[in-house]
């Protein structure tokens, strides 16, 4: 009995010792990064959130998070090294100090470090799946980041673009990368609830649905895209490369017509059937309403784009044609030699609108073989 009281008396005596061995370590924490001994602050950052009386205190965390935010911000190679995940492991311990931080004692002083580590993991996790694959990796610094939204008290974060409806987003880009079919489909239908504005969910969700033949998605899907984009090529010239597939292009031809007669103002309107009737083979028809729509929006580059191509595609099939003739048909020699030379300088000045509206290398080709096509080397050197 005696021996087991004098343990106890002595168990007694060393917990005082016990806690303060663990909170030693917070000020370890701090005398360690003021020495730029960041090896040793790590460790102590790791002890100090390892044992009960300390993990439970902002001011462990606060202390932990300036450690990693020291090694995450250092110019040295060697200390950045020192730990892969120094900036989640900082935001991680900036958002549990404020979560811990009732009175919000510490907001004033690190507030602004939360929202440093916020913006440092923001640009961290784009390089973890582009190009390195690490979806795993991404994906959590958005659930670090959703964590930490709560505590944005100046909107920092928001201005820097970081929301509750940016980070669904960043989800979904990063599943797209990782061909996680079943997420992709679940977030965009999150993203497209929102009306969230990026062509690259509808444009990537077009592609799945279409690898799966599941036509009927697609198409919802272009729909639901067209509200948004109303211009975006992507997504009309699937929708009518389908319907071309089905072999309903006249119901695309009334659709497009109809929407018309309510707009007939509506220059985009008149390109896509243009693009109708042009894929179509029906080349007169297409230019007519590619050139009623350059008339209501002379300054387009797509419009002035797809009016060239119309007539450089058409120079094009004429010099074919005229490859193929027989030197004795000196007629028809005639006749597609003048429709070369007229249709290539047709296509010129739209190709060369659309070069200035946009410096597109392919454009600068079109435009250089234009002048070749028609002997004027002069001009089609500028364009070399």
């Amino acid at each position: 009995m005696k021996i087991k009281i004098q343990l106890a008396v002595l168990a007694i005596f060393a917990m005082p010792m016990y806690y303060k061995s663990q909170s030693i370590n917070v000020q370890n924490m701090i005398n360690y990064t003021r020495n730029k001994d960041f090896e040793k602050a790590r460790s102590a950052a790791d002890a100090a959130i390892a044992h009960a009386e300390t993990k439970g205190k902002a001011k462990t965390w606060k202390c932990r998070g300036e450690v990693f935010k020291a090694i995450y911000a250092d110019t040295s190679s060697r200390i950045r090294a020192l730990d892969s995940k120094s900036e989640e492991k900082a935001l991680e311990a900036f958002t549990q100090c404020f979560i811990l931080d009732k009175e919000l004692i510490y907001k004033d002083e690190v507030k602004n470090w939360l929202v440093q580590a916020a913006s440092a993991c923001l640009r961290k996790s784009e390089s973890y799946y582009v190009p390195n694959s690490m979806y795993t990796e991404a994906l959590a610094i958005y659930n670090l980041l959703e964590n930490a939204l709560p505590y944005d008290f100046d909107q920092a974060m928001k201005r820097s673009n970081i929301t509750k409806e940016k980070l669904v987003y960043n989800r979904f880009k990063v599943n797209t990368y990782a061909g996680d079919k079943n997420q992709m489909k679940q977030i965009a239908e999150t993203l497209m609830r929102m009306g969230y504005k990026e062509a690259f969910i509808y444009e990537s969700m077009l592609k799945l649905y279409l690898a799966e033949k599941d036509t009927a998605s697609a198409l919802s899907v272009i729909e639901k895209g067209k509200d948004l984009f109303e211009s975006n090529m992507v997504l009309i010239g699937t929708e009518i490369d389908i319907y071309l597939a089905r072999k309903k292009t006249q119901d695309l031809i009334v659709k497009v017509q109809n929407a018309i007669e309510l707009a007939p103002d509506n220059d985009i309107l008149k390109l896509v059937l243009g693009q109708v009737y042009e894929k179509s083979a029906k080349l007169v028809e297409a230019e007519k309403y590619y050139l009623e729509a350059y008339n209501l929006n002379p300054a387009s580059e797509l419009i002035n784009y797809k009016l060239g191509a119309l007539y450089f595609n058409s120079g094009a099939d004429a010099q074919r044609i005229l490859n193929d003739l027989k030197p004795t048909e000196k007629e028809k020699i005639k006749k597609y030699e003048d429709l070369v030379k007229t249709q290539f300088t047709k296509a010129i000045p739209f190709l060369k609108k659309a070069f200035e509206l946009n410096s597109d290398k392919a454009y600068k080709q079109r435009i250089y073989q234009a002048y070749i096509r028609i002997g004027d080397t002069e001009n089609a050197i500028k364009f070399k």
